[in-house]
Order: structure tokens, then sequence, then C-alpha cells
């Protein structure tokens, strides 16, 4: 049989543990460490670094990935795996963890078009900023829609449950008492059918909210450190057809000035006909 007249799938799968731009005190780009790509045509890949470091910036323990892409015998569906693991971070002795885990697991269905997403997986293991435990709290069932145990109907960017969480969301940042104006610029838009529309995509968190922050202040998932930077907690970047969740993002404004991201985890890809 010719299997080019099956359905097939392209597969688009990206792990980044660690990587980004130091560009005060000194300028450093940082190449990003045990990443792995995944063929189009599916498969295994995987990629490990034992022990980075960045004098005085940044140092982990080690950083890996691994994806998986593979088609489930029993139902046709195809399936991808997107691991991204960070361990024993610390940025500046101001943001330390033992473990950072970004996860995503993506089916995609034989008929249809739209995937079901799971986070499960997904951690933050003793999370501490400024020398004190912070506590995300994790919504891992953000894209699980009313027919949560079969595929969407829609693209989760037409699914009114999830607009709706990620509105409330962005509420609940830009109405926050003392919510710095730039906050409001970043995720305000969020809240406009017009402005999801132009843009194609919207920029959400799993974390509903952080618990513990001390010696600075929260908002959302977004935390505010004087004289460090911005960190940005269980990010997720969704359009049409791609999952993007980077489990740490900062934004250092201090002696130290720079872009740092830590365990990224991306998945797309698409069936014909």
């Amino acid at each position: 049989m010719d299997a080019s007249t099956k359905r097939q799938f392209y597969y688009h799968s990206d792990a980044s543990p660690l990587g980004g731009h130091i560009t005060h005190p000194f300028e450093e780009v940082i190449s990003t460490a045990a990443s792995s790509s995944l063929a189009q045509a599916g498969g295994h890949v995987s990629s490990r670094l034992d022990s980075y470091q960045l004098d005085p910036i940044v140092s982990v323990t080690s950083a890996y990935s691994h994806i998986s892409g593979v088609v489930n015998k029993s139902t046709g569906n195809w399936t991808t795996l997107t691991t991204s693991v960070v361990e024993n971070l610390n940025l500046l002795e101001v943001v330390t963890a033992d473990r950072i885990v970004s996860r995503l697991a993506v089916e995609h269905p034989l008929v249809g078009y739209t995937p079901k997403v799971s986070f499960v997986g997904v951690q933050f293991d003793n999370l501490r900023v400024a020398g004190h435990p912070v506590h995300p709290t994790l919504n891992l069932n953000l894209l699980a829609t009313d027919g949560r145990k079969g595929f969407p109907d829609r693209p989760y960017l037409e699914h009114e449950k999830f607009l709706q969480t990620v509105v409330g969301q962005s509420r609940r940042i830009t109405e926050a008492q003392d919510a710095p104006e730039w906050l409001k610029a970043r995720y305000g838009w969020v809240q406009s059918a017009e402005e999801r529309k132009k843009r194609g995509y919207v920029l959400c968190s799993l974390v509903e909210d952080v618990q513990g922050v001390k010696d600075a202040d929260a908002f959302g998932h977004v935390i505010t450190v004087p004289d460090f930077g911005n960190i940005f907690l269980s990010e997720l970047v969704l359009d049409q057809g791609s999952f993007r969740l980077t489990m740490m993002r900062t934004e250092l404004g201090c002696p130290a000035e720079g872009n740092l991201s830590f365990a990224t985890a991306d998945s797309n890809g698409v069936t014909v006909p």
C-alpha cells in the first residue's frame, strides 16, 4: 500500500532549557544550552549539559531536554512530548530553584485539526526569590475546554472558556494596586478581542498567583524585585496551532542587565490533507 495515500503529520517541536543575552556589566550571548529539535518526520531526540556557569550571573548543575514524536498505534493520533529541565539554578544569588520543568504533551487527532494539550509534569521545585520560598499556584487545566475528554471542537483562540480565563489573568495584573504602567501595556491588550485578532496570538500563564513573595511585589505571574529586575513565571504564548511554554524568564535591570529564559518547550505541527 502506498503510505502517501494516508493522512500525514508534519512534526515540529523544540526544547530550550537555558539561553539569553547579558548586556551589562559585560556582553555575553548565552548559546541555547542542551537544546533539542525534533525532525519533521518525528522520532526521538535528547540533549544534556552537565554544569553551566557564567560568573557571577547564572549557574546550573545540569540542563537537559528530550522530545518524542510518535503515532499512537491504538488511535492513529499523533503525539508529541516535549520536556525541558534545569536543575540547581542560581541567578545572581536572588533567584534559586532545585528544579524547573517545562513539559508539553500535544496530541493531534487522526480526524480534525485542533490538538489537545496536557501540562502534567510542569513544576517548580524549591523556588526562592530574594531568599524566601515562593509557591506559584499552577493551573494545569488552562487548556481543558468543555470537551476535555476529547479533542476541542475549535481552536483555543476561539474558545470562550479559555478566553475568559486569559482575560481574567490580564485584568488581575493590570488592575492590581500599584501595578506599573509597563505591565499594563504588556498585558492589557489581551482584554481586547480586536487586539487579539490583530496579533493572532495570546500571552498568558499557567500561574494563577504566587504565594510567599517578600522583599518584592507580585502581579499575577510577574514578580518585580527592586535592584534586580522582573521575573515571569510559566508564560504561555499560544496562537492558532502552536504552544510555547517558558517556565521562567527574567528581564534584568540592576548591576547586571539582560534577558534570560529557563525551561522552554515549544510544540506545534500540521496535519495534511
